[in-house]
């Protein structure tokens, strides 16, 4: 028998997870044409050259991070779709916790450290080799304390396990 608050866990969940969903392929859909409709153009125009393909991996490396941060929300989608499913444990919650963390981490690793740097290597960069970005700083403390989080769940459901089992 399922409670009533399970159940609405698990109904909103659902819903959630469809927006999250949707959400995901709209945001995909607006980051390829973002980064590649104009260069796509260029490239049927006048084909590949040296500055189309220079351009292309710097729209690549752009990319990046923003693909690190769709992965998060996906792996949010798919917890969300674990929870409508009734699994309600530790371990769902402390997975996604640290799948998430990751990629927001690495995201804003990337987009920090590496990718001034890839855009002043390709010459579209101002000149400096780490971005001050106040977002993308904070989206990584974020990522790398999701993570802490995320183990310190997990110990505390071994903890939880460990006194059930002798009690």
């Amino acid at each position: 028998m399922v409670d009533e608050s399970t159940a609405n866990i698990r109904h909103r969940s659902a819903r959630l997870r469809r927006f999250v969903t949707c959400l995901s392929v709209v945001l995909s859909v607006m980051l390829v044409l973002e980064h590649f409709s104009q260069l796509a153009i260029e490239l049927s125009m006048h084909g590949f050259g040296g500055t189309q393909l220079r351009r292309l991996a710097y729209q690549f490396a752009t990319a990046c991070p923003e693909v690190f941060y769709l992965l998060s929300l996906w792996w949010i989608r798919q917890t969300l779709a674990a929870f409508a499913r009734g699994e309600l444990y530790a371990s769902t919650i402390t997975r996604m916790l640290d799948r998430v963390g990751a990629m927001l981490a690495a995201g804003a690793l990337i987009g920090v450290f590496l990718l001034p740097s890839v855009a002043y290597m390709l010459g579209f960069g101002q000149g400096y080799w780490v971005a001050f970005d106040v977002s993308g700083l904070v989206l990584g403390a974020i990522g790398l304390s999701l993570n802490i989080i995320a183990k310190v769940l997990g110990r505390a459901s071994e903890l939880q396990a460990e006194l059930d089992e002798i009690f």
